[in-house]
């Protein structure tokens, strides 16, 4: 097993039995306290009905006084093996918050992400789908599975048959795209139900515009929904509202993370309150 051991994406190995520990604690508790990873449930509001769409299960770095960094980007040292497990344990945290939810009357999507890699391997690819078939992950209508660390420059091709070997086994599958510089050509079907890309940091107003048309015509090209995530600024959200992008995540949204053991006073002021600059 590997864990972090410093704000770098550096790794060192440790006995290969500490990974069930490690995903039990992420299925239970939602964190790996060692590692300083923790998972934790981004809002994604919908511009068209003016409220937050979903809550979707990223993992996070946090170590105090270090740059928080999100997704599975900050421990591609892990094996693909690993990644599974850590993938599966995701997805039963994220059913097990939905689950509650929906006891509390709550409702609102549930987002699940899962590495590329995971499903690039054929034994994390059986693993995982093994996961949703025991979950029963069809059936629970508000999961949203989203595949995220796309490699750069992957083609489009390779992108569809990824998300075609999840596709039958969850309500919605989304694809994070990897950057406006990916490949797509107009014959390219990626068989998602909707398309993220992040906004990249300190680019100019031009630049943030740019970035918004490209998701939006990848979106409308792949008929699927479009979301641009990292939208930390008011002039990203502006571009992103520009470009008519349905759903956006970022700080510029202010509505804060949460994690599955927040009270649900919180959660309902997450998803119902009236700070957002929309």
């Amino acid at each position: 097993m590997a864990f972090l051991t410093s704000g770098t994406a550096s790794v060192r190995p440790a006995p290969a039995p500490a990974l069930d520990a490690v995903a039990a604690s992420l299925v239970m508790r939602g964190e790996w306290e060692e590692a300083d990873f923790v998972l934790r449930f981004f809002p994604v509001f919908d511009f068209q009905r003016q409220a937050v769409a979903a809550l979707f299960c990223t993992p996070m770095y946090a170590r105090a006084g270090a740059e928080a960094i999100y997704g599975h980007k900050a421990f591609h040292d892990l094996l693909a093996e690993e990644w599974s497990a850590i993938d599966c344990a995701i997805l039963e945290h994220a059913l097990a918050f939905a689950e509650r939810l929906a006891t509390a009357g709550v409702v609102v999507g549930i987002g699940a992400s899962v590495s590329f890699a995971t499903l690039s391997d054929p034994r994390g690819r059986m693993m995982y789908r093994d996961a949703l078939r025991g979950a029963n992950a069809r059936n629970h209508a508000a999961l949203v599975l989203k595949i995220e660390d796309i490699p750069d420059r992957i083609g489009g091709q390779r992108i569809g048959e990824i998300v075609s070997s999840v596709r039958p086994l969850v309500p919605r599958v989304w694809a994070h795209l990897p950057g406006s510089h990916l490949p797509l050509s107009g014959q390219d079907v990626l068989h998602a139900a909707g398309v993220v890309l992040s906004m990249p940091a300190r680019l100019p107003a031009t630049g943030m515009a740019v970035e918004a048309r490209w998701l939006s015509r990848v979106a409308q090209r792949q008929s699927a929904l479009a979301c641009m995530d990292h939208v930390d600024s008011g002039a990203e959200l502006e571009a992103v509202r520009a470009a008519n992008i349905r759903y956006a995540a970022g700080h510029a949204l202010n509505c804060p993370a949460l994690a599955a053991e927040a009270t649900l006073d919180d959660i309902r002021d997450t998803l119902y309150g009236a700070g957002a600059q929309r």
